[in-house]
């Protein structure tokens, strides 16, 4: 049973590469374990706003309802992420942050975050318009980051064809 779950995985990562016309073999890796399958997305370095600069990750597990975002936000200033809101023009989504580090790396600051989408939420998120990212702290100060249509385009594509991938393998 385990190895036609592996040659139909390997078949349907086949033809989501030809029919998305791009190799996301690169962008996610996955691993059995036990309970079910563990997807991870690669960092993505897309959003950037001046000095400030967010790479994100995922991890899913398509048998839960949430999708941890890994954030990693670099910035001139030290700022402690309290909560982020996710907003593309029609919908808003503001979520705690659960805070792991603040460090400083030569003249700039970087904080990792974590925050948890439902899977609704993120086809939200992974919409045709590019998301703006606010970070918020305990003050209520903010950052706000943004994308380039055409960055957010190559990127939305492949979150596209890696969550496709994984609805395929799951159900």
């Amino acid at each position: 049973m385990k190895n036609i779950r592996h040659f139909l995985t390997a078949i349907l990562l086949i033809c989501s590469v030809c029919l998305t016309g791009q190799n996301i073999e690169k962008y996610y890796t996955s691993k059995y374990m036990g309970d079910g399958m563990l997807y991870f997305i690669k960092p993505m370095k897309i959003y950037q706003k001046g000095k400030s600069l967010c790479v994100f990750d995922q991890t899913i597990r398509p048998h839960t309802d949430s999708i941890t975002f890994g954030m990693t936000l670099t910035n001139a200033q030290a700022f402690k992420v309290d909560s982020v809101v996710f907003s593309n023009g029609k919908t808003s989504i503001g979520k705690k942050a659960q805070h792991l580090f603040t460090e400083q790396s030569k003249r700039k600051w970087v904080s990792r975050v974590f925050v948890y989408l439902t899977h609704d939420e993120v086809r939200h998120f992974f919409s045709e318009t590019p998301p703006v990212l606010t970070f918020y702290n305990s003050e209520r100060t903010s950052i706000q980051i943004s994308v380039k249509q055409k960055k957010w385009k190559k990127t939305l594509q492949t979150n596209r064809a890696i969550y496709d991938l994984i609805k395929m393998n799951e159900k």
